[in-house]
């Protein structure tokens, strides 16, 4: 009997394994931020301060005209044009990493609205750090979360977010 038991978790287990497949996202996805400029804000932690900071902050999405999977993501700040510019955003072929970030989650939640989850490593305030972005779209509003989990700690704090409408 207890060899059985083993058995069925043993075949339980590996089955749940198999079917969580890896979150991935489509170029279907992305290509609803195109069209007419987003307009909204940017909240950002000020290193100095450690206070919040809000200013205006405009986006307006193309696509590129070499890859389906890539759109150019110019950034305006009305109050302060000379921090304007422009991103190329890929996505991967597989649809697991947008431009170097781990797809972990692509949940479409109650209101329709996508909600995307990356991560990625890499340095802030000189610090090795994980960067965890969490996307949400829907056809009027789009916000991007930036926050960040320094090594050898545990917790995430919040370092930005946009949050813009149409």
């Amino acid at each position: 009997m207890n060899i059985f038991i083993c058995a069925l978790l043993t075949v339980s287990s590996l089955f749940g394994l198999a079917s969580q497949q890896p979150a991935k996202i489509t170029a279907a996805d992305l290509q609803q931020l195109t069209g007419a400029q987003w307009k909204g804000t940017l909240t950002y932690l000020d290193y100095k301060s450690k206070k919040q900071v809000s200013i205006p902050a405009n986006l307006t999405v193309t696509p590129t005209a070499q890859d389906a999977r890539s759109w150019m993501f110019e950034m305006q700040y009305p109050d302060e044009p000379q921090a304007n510019g422009r991103e190329t955003v890929t996505l991967a072929p597989d649809g697991r990493t947008l431009s170097g970030e781990a797809v972990l989650e692509r949940t479409l939640l109650p209101d329709h609205t996508l909600k995307i989850v990356t991560e990625k490593t890499g340095p802030d305030n000189d610090k090795q750090a994980t960067f965890r972005y969490t996307y949400l779209l829907s056809s009027n509003s789009f916000s991007i979360k930036k926050e960040v989990k320094y090594e050898g700690t545990t917790e995430y704090f919040e370092r930005n977010q946009y949050n813009w409408k149409r």
